[in-house]
């Protein structure tokens, strides 16, 4: 089987592609000899012939131009090359760009949004412990579900009349209520039963030990729960449902936290017993096209494509004994559940295989791509 990424850059009318050579279906040889390859463009397809073999990798999205192969190289069992592409009218000409006012980026991360599934209103439940199903609330029926204000928001902006400057708000929920943001949700800490462990502002499961949430001191009166972490039952179903992936909650999080352009840092964190995890992005390409194999269509010769939206990013990963969110004033920051840093960390490292070695690192930073 071979590992094919086709790194699509529309407006730049161009496309980089890595062929790796995963296993001994093409050569028996630890690597390829310059004198048993050679490769041969066409309008919609790419040749590649390994010794007595043919390899086909059919390009119907895209119009390649046949003469402007450059940066070829073949390292062990990697190739990469580069190829430009003939004009789409979907983006216009070099003397004309078609602007889309339709945000593709925007929508996609929405489906992400959309998986995440709280309570119904007015509908008894509990809720339970991911890990080990402990149960960690009372029973209790939710008449308001409401979003939390942005972090970025006035609170005299909540209101139509003006208030006192010095009078303060709050957003403590009633025992009736369940306040969410982009990866946690708020409640009333009295709808909690003692099955929780409270330690260091970090909030456990009293029989797994798994990680819940966090709360700003015994004194609060709302707990903070990470929504990939726990799971409800209402009282007339037979299973549990989960709230939200550790993966949904990761994108979800990238998106709302920055706008993904080239230079932005945005550095998100995880809170773990004695330490904190971290991942530092830095966007390089916020709306890249990537086409992937395809392996349910796969002939042994010809490998279809399969395509996906992305983000192409640089990426560091490390773990530090408090928050380094303040090294840099110009760094967005988002804090979150530590499965939700691993699942993200699982798709960046899977993606970067997607890299021959000599290309996956640049400085400190690994290149990936979040599929969003």
């Amino acid at each position: 089987m071979l590992k094919n990424t086709v790194d699509a850059v529309q407006k730049l009318k161009k496309i980089n592609i890595l062929v790796g050579a995963m296993t001994r279906c093409f050569s028996t040889k630890p690597s390829i000899l310059t004198s048993d390859f050679n490769i041969q463009i066409l309008e919609d397809a790419i040749e590649i012939h390994i010794e007595a073999k043919v390899f086909k990798l059919p390009l119907s999205h895209v119009k390649l131009l046949p003469s402007s192969l450059s940066s070829l190289g073949i390292t062990n069992r990697w190739i990469s090359f580069r190829i430009l592409t003939q004009p789409n009218s979907l983006y216009g000409t070099f003397e004309t760009e078609i602007i889309n006012t339709e945000n593709s980026l925007t929508s996609s991360f929405s489906s992400y949004s959309n998986k995440v599934e709280f309570p119904p209103k007015n509908t008894a439940c509990k809720f339970y412990c991911k890990c080990c199903k402990n149960v960690i609330t009372k029973t209790v029926c939710f008449q308001r579900i409401l979003p939390l204000p942005s972090s970025d928001c006035d609170p005299q902006e909540w209101f139509c009349c003006k208030h006192s400057g010095e009078e303060s708000f709050s957003l403590d929920p009633k025992e009736t209520d369940l306040f969410y943001s982009i990866n946690y949700s708020v409640l009333n800490k009295h709808v909690f039963v003692e099955n929780l462990k409270f330690k260091n502002s970090i909030i456990h499961c009293n029989r797994c030990l798994s990680i819940l949430g966090s709360f700003d001191g015994h004194e609060t009166k709302s707990l903070k729960i990470w929504n990939c972490c726990v799971e409800y039952k209402g009282s007339n179903d037979s299973i549990s449902k989960r709230i939200s992936s550790p993966l949904c909650d990761f994108l979800s999080s990238v998106k709302t936290t920055a706008e993904l352009i080239i230079g932005e840092k945005i550095l998100l964190e995880a809170q773990d017993v004695n330490s904190l995890h971290y991942i530092l992005l830095r966007p390089m390409e916020a709306k890249l096209d990537l086409f992937t194999e395809d392996k349910e269509h796969f002939d042994g010769q010809i490998l279809d494509l399969k395509s996906s939206s992305v983000v192409k990013v640089l990426y560091n990963y490390g773990e530090n004994k408090k928050t380094i969110k303040n090294n840099d004033p110009d760094t967005k920051h988002c804090e979150l559940a530590l499965p939700s840093i691993l699942a993200g960390m699982d798709q960046l490292v899977s993606s970067s295989t997607r890299f021959p070695p000599a290309y996956r690192r640049t400085d400190e930073f690994y290149i990936g791509y979040l599929i969003i």
